[in-house]
């Protein structure tokens, strides 16, 4: 399998003209400033776009769909790159890979039908956080995992947790300068996962904050510890100050897993509520 894909379903064979493809990406976050490409700091989108240009012998401009933070991660960030003529789809797999540093790849590529936005088009977005409750974190695992207390009561925060399914305002865990139009959010599934020290938090939902995942772990560890009460948790849905929440987790923690699109953008569209959503087949 080379990560190369055929058209999208629908997408009228062309022999040449412009086109658009859908890029998978993964990447450690740790050395750059986000995805969004910056001023005064080395961002994933600038690293890309360089190699794609250097690979194209031409600028090249990407568009993501999650602008994800400084240090967070990315297993299966989206974007699309309009070009003004085909390119084999395996071409920019590979020949991107090869200029790309090693904490960055491009997974898959895809052309879609005229019109794809791989920000506009997306349905829905899945991060999980990765917390060890060991007393001492190995080095192997410090890299996308935080050290949490081995005594947390995962009980309280699979309660609190819950509570976040629905339509919320999630002001008290936004950071500022996310630029949002509004707080109001919905999330469509919101769990802890266990396996032996390793605990996951991962959420699905529509749309998220700048910051919102990390202040809502954060917030959550209060639960766990015994510092903050169910619901007091749960009252913070109804909108408030940050300063109102728990700190905001350290970024390593996070990695935006996948996105999800509507069929007629290559999906599957985001599982329904209440679907074992966490074996759903990702959009790539």
């Amino acid at each position: 399998m080379t990560g190369a894909s055929a058209a999208a379903p629908g997408e009228p064979p062309a022999a040449g003209g412009a086109a658009v493809y859908r890029l998978t990406v993964s990447y450690r976050g740790e050395a750059y400033a986000g995805w969004q490409r910056q001023p005064n700091a080395l961002a994933v989108q600038e690293v890309l776009e360089t190699a794609l240009a250097d690979l194209l012998g031409r600028p090249a401009t990407v568009v993501g769909a999650s602008r994800t933070d400084a240090g967070v991660h990315a297993r299966g960030q989206v974007a699309h790159l309009e070009l003004p003529r085909p390119f084999p789809p395996g071409g920019l797999v590979h020949g991107a890979n090869h200029r790309l540093p090693s904490d960055v790849r491009v997974l898959a590529a895809r052309r879609m039908a005229a019109g794809f936005h791989a920000r506009k088009h997306a349905a829905g977005k899945e991060y999980a956080y990765r917390l060890r409750r060991e007393p001492v974190l190995s080095p192997l695992d410090a890299l996308f995992a935080v050290r949490a207390d081995p005594g947390l009561d995962l009980a309280a925060m699979r309660a609190a947790a819950a509570h976040l399914v629905g339509r919320h305002d999630f002001s008290a865990f936004a950071l500022a300068g996310g630029g949002h139009r509004s707080p109001v959010r919905r999330i469509t599934s919101a769990q802890w996962e266990q396996d032996g020290p390793a605990l996951t938090f991962r959420v699905r939902g529509d749309g998220f904050l700048r910051g919102m995942v990390r202040a809502l772990v954060g917030t959550l560890l209060e639960v766990g510890r015994g510092r903050r009460r169910v619901e007091e948790f749960a009252a913070l849905l109804a909108g408030g100050a940050r300063a109102e929440a728990g700190a905001t987790a350290p970024a390593h923690g996070l990695t935006l897993e996948r996105l999800f699109y509507p069929p007629r953008w290559g999906g599957p569209p985001p599982p329904r509520p209440g679907r074992n959503w966490a074996t759903a087949r990702p959009s790539w």
